[in-house]
């Protein structure tokens, strides 16, 4: 329905300034606009220029330059050190050597710092701003830009270990102040995907408005296959905050050490995974750390967790990122989703475990999971397509002889598990599980 109504704007909008003599549109205003000739996905003209392309009937959409708020909150005193990584299961990452290793995680902010905490793993950036006059000074002016990256890759053996401690940072500079333009914000992102490679991009920031351009260029991201966090808004409200509000974007929300919803926080359909964001250490645009507060400060970590992911996968596609985060995270909150919590806290040893799976065999498609009590056991899909497939299992007697078999088949869907029943505990027993034409899907188990 959206496209036949993009279709007829031009001859809307042109009706409509006709009959109203464009007396909505502000000369000293910048608008954003999408031509239907062009190849680029926006110009930015003046309000004068609005006028005559309204005239000439090629404009698909247009709609006034707006701007987004970074999200920080007020800093506050921390009295331990990064309780976050613990809450979030960042070791269980950490010792399997998974750590973002060649993923690079675009910035979008105020611009980044080098910091000896991750330094060497800066790349070269760019400054989206409004007339900048130097496009490769990526400084950060405001110091919101380096508080981000220390959470999302620092490296300090004393001092700020982010969730990626081994990724590398693309500064996509978009502002100089607490808000950004829509403009540059669209810019930074296109840029950051198209002109410096980036897997991930991180926006510690959002409008309440939706934006053609932001929509647009939040699509294309997902088309290409980069993953978008951004967070849900600190005024503790449900309005909705964007990009986060967009289906391909995960949203992320603030927890305390309590792992309770930060207060302000907001609470929307928006919400799809959150983290520590509540008086937590991390890198100085001046030097040195500092404890910060607000949903900016829980974004990077799910870049980070995302940038994990894809090192140990680089295949994953977005929404295969989405869907792992989401059925691994610890739930929270009332049972399944809820607003204030989306599918949970993010766990990322669980979700390393459901990528790498917990043997590393590598080449192999699932894995058994564990025995609980009794025989009872799982199989668990460590890709990201529903596996149709025979679970198999063999009985021995004491000498060894095999007494008896048994197969199920079973479907199980991307990175999901599934229930399956072993035989009598008490005899010896191997499992196999094949594809349809007998080939295994991972290495037999045997009961000891």
């Amino acid at each position: 329905m959206r496209r036949w109504i993009l279709a007829l704007l031009p001859v809307l909008l042109f009706l409509a300034g006709c009959v109203n003599g464009n007396t909505d549109i502000d000369p000293a205003a910048d608008y954003i606009v999408r031509l239907a000739d062009a190849e680029e996905p926006f110009s930015v003209v003046t309000g004068d220029e609005l006028d005559r392309l309204l005239a000439s009937g090629r404009l698909l959409w247009y709609e006034e330059d707006g701007a987004l708020s970074l999200m920080d909150g007020e800093a506050a005193y921390y009295e331990s050190y990064q309780w976050n990584l613990p809450m979030i299961g960042a070791d269980g990452a950490f010792a399997r050597g998974y750590a973002g290793q060649g993923i690079r995680v675009g910035v979008l902010d105020s611009g980044v710092n080098p910091h000896p905490d991750f330094e060497s793993r800066l790349c070269a950036g760019h400054n989206y701003t409004e007339g900048a006059k130097h496009p490769d000074d990526t400084s950060d002016s405001l110091g919101h830009g380096t508080m981000v990256a220390g959470l999302l890759a620092g490296a300090g053996e004393h001092g700020c270990v982010g969730i990626a401690p081994m990724a590398e940072i693309v500064p996509l500079k978009c502002t100089d102040s607490q808000t950004v333009r829509v403009s540059a914000l669209c810019r930074a992102i296109y840029g950051g995907i198209d002109d410096y490679g980036c897997r991930v991009l991180n926006l510690s920031l959002g409008i309440s408005t939706d934006y053609h351009a932001l929509a647009e260029a939040a699509a294309y991201a997902e088309e290409r296959g980069v993953v978008l966090v951004a967070g849900v808004g600190n005024g503790g409200v449900e309005k909705l905050s964007y990009p986060a509000a967009y289906d391909t974007v995960i949203g992320v929300g603030a927890v305390g050490k309590d792992g309770i919803s930060y207060e302000r926080s907001n609470h929307n359909e928006s919400v799809f995974l959150t983290t520590p964001g509540v008086d937590i250490r991390t890198t100085d645009a001046r030097g040195g750390y500092t404890p910060a507060t607000g949903c900016s400060f829980a974004v990077p970590q799910v870049s980070g967790a995302a940038a994990v992911l894809l090192s140990a996968d680089g295949t994953l596609t977005p929404a295969e990122i989405r869907a792992c985060l989401a059925a691994s995270a610890k739930d929270a909150g009332g049972a399944g989703y809820d607003e204030y919590y989306g599918h949970g806290i993010l766990d990322l040893a669980a979700s390393v475990t459901r990528i790498a799976g917990a043997a590393e065999v590598r080449g192999s498609r699932c894995e058994f999971l564990p025995a609980g009590e009794g025989a009872a056991t799982a199989v668990r899909n460590r890709t990201g397509e529903t596996l149709a497939c025979v679970y198999i299992f063999a009985e021995y007697d004491g000498r060894g002889a095999c007494i008896r078999t048994k197969s199920e088949t079973l479907t199980i869907p991307a990175y999901g598990e599934v229930k399956v029943s072993a035989p009598d505990g008490r005899r010896a027993y191997t499992q196999f599980l094949t594809d349809g034409d007998g080939t295994p899907l991972c290495p037999s188990r045997g009961s000891k």
